[in-house]
């Protein structure tokens, strides 16, 4: 099976704590025409569902930790 991020130049999904809402898990991934994907996960596990979604959906990711909101993402 071919995954969206298996095509030449796609980028990897990223996942990350929401700044606004801590304890909220994001996935956004973006096609190659700049359109993103985003999906959200709340409550317990979230960090685990979100990372588990991205490596079935996207088959790679990086995980970054955001900083305060002028800076540049931290990939982990």
């Amino acid at each position: 099976m071919m995954t969206k991020t298996s095509q030449p130049g796609a980028e990897p999904a990223n996942v990350f704590e929401d700044r606004q809402t801590p304890g909220q898990w994001r996935v956004e991934w973006f096609d190659d025409d700049g359109r993103c994907e985003p999906e959200i996960f709340t409550g317990q596990g979230a960090r685990r569902q979100a990372l588990r979604y991205a490596m079935q959906k996207y088959g790679h990711f990086r995980e970054v930790q955001l900083e305060e909101q002028s800076e540049t993402p931290r990939v982990r």
